[in-house]
């Protein structure tokens, strides 16, 4: 089921993930009567929008009908006012020279997007932003390009924003740095999720999983503005259908499925890059709760993130030395870490509540007969 509706409003509309723009100056205002039939496909499913905004302003009418929808805005903060309402996008030195718009103390949420070059000075960018932003989400540029230097030089940038946040969590102020805290507070798989939980509309009026796919190749849709949706093998957009991702616990993952097919050639496979980098954040995340989950009563309220002996877990999976009995102990050893304090009749509940047919599953897996009002 789609949760919301992603809507480009112009080509050059800002890039919020690691895609980018290419050929400016391409389509301008996707036509007004395409955003007329977007902004109605998302009410008559009711589900918000996401506008992608641009440069240019928009007229009237295209505002009356954004008004008309329940929708966010995502902005480039070169281009952004005092006290507007937004996600911010901040992609360059352009964008970051115009901090001073985010108010301070604001609840703002806001984008940052780095590149390769720009990740050493990642830490003193964070501390420039402070507090102008109630959440801050860090997206790399073009991930596939990083070697073992860059993941170097990332791990080195994260264990100092990592002291950033450990700082700024003891003085009380709980702020959200996405490559960080997310994995703290995760209890399950978080991914991007294009085409599962959200789609792209395109100023050409076409149909798309994500923008990337659309500004990679504009032909590569998945219907007409007046055609039904269809998506060719919806199933390995699932994490049902990946087998490793789903005995993963780096929980914040993007998954991205673009760079997975960019990379790797199937929509359900991340490459190397993409994992390594997910790593690195997981460990830099078990480093940060390790360091003040006790002094700031974090320790009560989330479950402890287990060290791991890999940064690719299809390292695992690829060690021809190991049999599938090993292996597949590994993932369970791996994903039942986090559960070993959870009371069984609590830890049974949960599964009944997600699905009842699972304990009886579970009974035929098992002769021992579970109370669950004592949980022997």
């Amino acid at each position: 089921m789609i949760h919301y509706l992603i809507v480009i409003l112009e080509h050059d509309s800002a890039p919020f993930c690691c895609y980018d723009v290419k050929e400016r100056g391409g389509p301008g205002l996707i036509p007004l009567d395409v955003l007329e039939k977007s902004v109605s496909f998302a009410i008559k499913n009711a589900i918000p929008v996401n506008f992608l905004c641009g440069n240019t302003a928009l007229p009237p009418g295209y505002e009356e009908l954004i008004a008309s929808v329940d929708h966010v805005r995502m902005v480039p903060l070169a281009r952004a006012r005092s006290g507007e309402e937004a996600v911010f996008i901040i992609d360059g030195e352009e964008d970051l020279a115009h901090a001073h718009v985010l108010e301070t103390g604001g609840l703002n949420n806001v984008i940052l997007r780095v590149g390769k070059s720009e990740v050493p000075s990642l830490p003193s960018t964070v501390e420039r932003l402070l507090g102008r932003f109630r959440r801050l989400n860090v997206i790399l540029k073009e991930p596939g390009g990083f070697a073992e230097e860059d993941f170097s030089a990332y791990a080195d940038a994260l264990e100092d924003v990592r002291r950033i946040l450990a700082g700024e969590y003891r003085k009380g102020s709980f702020l959200e740095i996405s490559t960080l805290s997310d994995r703290v507070f995760l209890t399950n798989m978080n991914n991007c999720n294009a085409g599962t939980a959200h789609l792209t509309v395109a100023p050409n009026g076409r149909f798309y999983l994500c923008p990337a796919f659309y500004y990679e190749n504009g032909e590569d849709c998945l219907a007409g503005p007046d055609d039904a949706v269809e998506i060719r093998n919806a199933r390995l957009l699932t994490l049902e259908n990946a087998p490793v991702c789903r005995n993963c616990d780096a929980w914040h993952c993007k998954r991205c499925v673009w760079l997975n097919r960019r990379l790797t050639s199937e929509l359900n496979t991340p490459s190397h890059e993409q994992c390594v980098l997910a790593h690195l954040e997981r460990e830099a995340s078990r480093r940060f709760l390790e360091e003040i989950g006790r002094e700031c009563g974090l320790n009560d309220r989330v479950t402890p993130i287990p060290k791991l002996d890999y940064l690719d877990p299809f390292d695992i999976i690829s060690d021809r030395s190991r049999s599938p009995g090993e292996k597949e102990e590994h993932f369970a050893r791996l994903l039942s870490r986090p559960l070993e304090d959870v009371p069984v009749s609590d830890l049974l509940r949960q599964i009944y509540t997600l699905d009842p047919g699972m304990l009886a599953r579970l009974k035929e897996l098992n002769s021992a007969v579970v109370d669950l009002e004592d949980g022997q």
